[in-house]
């Protein structure tokens, strides 16, 4: 059964037809490498002229909140809050194992964790995809702040992810404008859907930092969200193996519970 999953050829954009699993796995690694590694050149941006069009922007009290000291209370439930059965890393260890030893392994884990929210560093080992715990906590803890405030940062009319919004309005809304919208005696219209290509992979780094910054979100809080985005490296699995190793430059991680509060915040700009 395992054979129908693998990967024995692929076509190129060109049609090139590749079968050596060389010139596959290769193929694959320059793709997502294109794809992720983005632009690394420091470019200059000024979006502060949009601020005034803001809904709101977080307040001096807020902002102390989102970057209060992270307490060990905050670790433990962040990590209780993993899926069990979520992908592990290379060592095999699921985030079942490490609550089921926790008594054993949770002051380590609490300290490691805690060290990045004291010093903002974050060892790109550690930030590695393949690498399950850590990376998987540490966003988890940031977004659980970002919950407090997100709902007053963002306009109704982006109902998906925000917390106290539903995105069935938007099928409502959706429902009452072309409600009609075929008959003859009405003026010419049109309708628009407008998709965004792989949007998650195409959010540059620099340009969300700025947003953050517009927002008024605290430089502490910022640095944690850098260090969480910036460090990623990222390495391609493949009938079971796993190939390549380089880092990102864009992109927010699919699954990462702070990459739908993040997206929603630049789609509000």
């Amino acid at each position: 059964m395992r054979a129908k999953h693998r990967v024995f050829q692929i076509t190129k954009a060109t049609s090139e037809v590749l079968t050596e699993m060389q010139d596959v796995t290769g193929e694959f690694v320059s793709y997502f490498q294109l794809l992720l590694g983005g632009n690394n050149s420091q470019r200059d941006i000024d979006i502060s002229f949009l601020q005034q069009e803001l809904k709101h922007i977080i307040t001096q009290e807020e902002a102390n909140l989102l970057s209060a000291p992270v307490t060990r209370n905050e670790i433990k439930e962040a990590v209780f809050d993993i899926n069990e059965d979520s992908a592990p890393g290379p060592g095999g260890y699921t985030s079942g194992f490490f609550k089921t030893a926790w008594l054993v392994v949770g002051h380590a884990i609490s300290e490691a964790i805690g060290d990045f929210f004291r010093t903002r560093k974050l060892l790109k080992q550690v930030n590695a995809t393949l690498l399950a715990l850590v990376p998987k906590q540490l966003p988890r803890s940031l977004f659980k702040r970002m919950q407090r405030v997100l709902h007053m940062l963002i306009d109704y009319s982006q109902n998906a992810f925000v917390p106290g919004h539903s995105i069935s309005n938007n099928i409502l809304l959706t429902q009452e404008l072309l409600a009609g919208y075929n008959q003859a005696k009405l003026p010419p219209r049109c309708t628009l859907k407008v998709d965004i290509q792989k949007a998650y992979d195409s959010v540059e780094w620099d340009f969300l930092l700025e947003v953050l910054k517009l927002f008024n979100f605290p430089p502490r809080f910022i640095g944690w969200i850098e260090q969480c985005v910036t460090t990623a490296t990222f390495s391609i699995s493949l009938n079971g193996y796993v190939y390549g190793f380089f880092k990102g430059g864009r992109g927010l991680r699919q699954g990462d519970p702070m990459s739908p509060y993040l997206f929603v915040l630049i789609m509000e700009i």
